[in-house]
């Protein structure tokens, strides 16, 4: 069995058991027999397989799976919610393919966000690289250069976002840590030269004070938003930042650096999201807007 077969398994176990109040091994096997990930045709798990998938599930995943003794069900022990963002991240994107999969005379009727092409072509290299500390040779084109260059980097950290792979790495040439986008590259190569990722580098800590993929020297700072009633509900399912706070009603407080990614963000709630502080945001966006109304005053063409 392949790692990927393997992988899914794993994946497909925990997805079953999460939304159950606990299952039998017997039901469980009926499930599997109809899985489309059963690519063998199994009738059942083995009980040796089951167990090793048990144990596996916990090592990767750091999820325990229990048994009920009196009702004779499998469950899962620890609350899913409390799992890193990866592991969080991997259970979502198997239940949309696992649904996709299970719906194939649908998929005209079921639409996904479009990925550009390119963006995860290179993830095994990039990340067999962080895994040995080796550097990388990438040819990298923006959307800025004339022309692609060869360089190299050291590769501290993957981050998808906004439907992109990006990789947080370190170049001498500027001598500070840069984001490339996977979809600018045209080739990745793995170097033999070794580089040693800082003791006290954490990726999560390095983004905390961010929304999005711009990130600045400048400072974190504290703004908060008035929001419609609607608007607030939204914020509340799905919060912009981990540091939001709702600290009255339809009043949000976050604490960041207020880049272009974030104030485009505001911008596009339009009316429905109030800057009330700081200032010079406030003062920001109203120039905006009168710059925008101008702009459609104008006649066209």
């Amino acid at each position: 069995m392949t790692p990927t077969s393997l992988f899914a398994r794993y994946l497909w176990l925990i997805e079953l058991l999460s939304y159950s109040n606990g299952l039998s091994k017997n039901e469980i096997d009926s499930r599997w027999t109809n899985s489309v990930f059963n690519y063998d045709g199994e009738e059942t798990i083995p009980r040796r397989t089951f167990i090793r998938m048990k144990d596996n599930i916990l090592c990767l995943f750091d999820i325990q799976i229990g048994y009920d003794r009196k009702e004779k069900k499998y469950y899962i022990e620890n609350d899913i919610s409390g799992c890193n963002k990866n592991t969080q991240f991997l259970l979502s994107a198997f239940a949309v393919n696992q649904m996709v999969s299970e719906n194939r005379d649908l998929a005209d009727r079921i639409l996904l966000e479009d990925t550009p092409t390119g963006s995860n072509v290179f993830l095994p290299e990039i990340t067999t690289a962080m895994r040995e500390n080796r550097r990388l040779s990438i040819t990298y084109q923006n959307y800025e250069m004339q022309t692609a260059r060869e360089f190299e980097i050291e590769p501290y950290a993957l981050r998808y976002f906004g439907r992109r792979w990006y990789v947080l790495a370190h170049t001498g040439f500027h001598d500070s840590l840069r984001l490339y986008a996977l979809d600018r590259m045209k080739d990745v190569k793995i170097s033999d030269k070794l580089f040693k990722l800082p003791t006290d580098f954490s990726a999560d800590d390095y983004f905390s004070r961010y929304f999005g993929m711009i990130v600045t020297d400048g400072k974190a700072e504290h703004i908060q938003l008035k929001t419609s009633d609607t608007r607030a509900k939204y914020l509340r399912s799905l919060p912009l930042h981990r540091s939001q706070k709702e600290i009255a009603n339809n009043l949000f407080e976050l604490h960041l650096v207020p880049t272009d990614d974030f104030i485009n963000t505001v911008r596009a709630m339009g009316k429905e999201v109030e800057v009330i502080s700081p200032n010079w945001l406030r003062k920001r966006l109203l120039q905006d807007a009168k710059d925008l109304v101008k702009k459609y005053s104008k006649k066209t063409l």
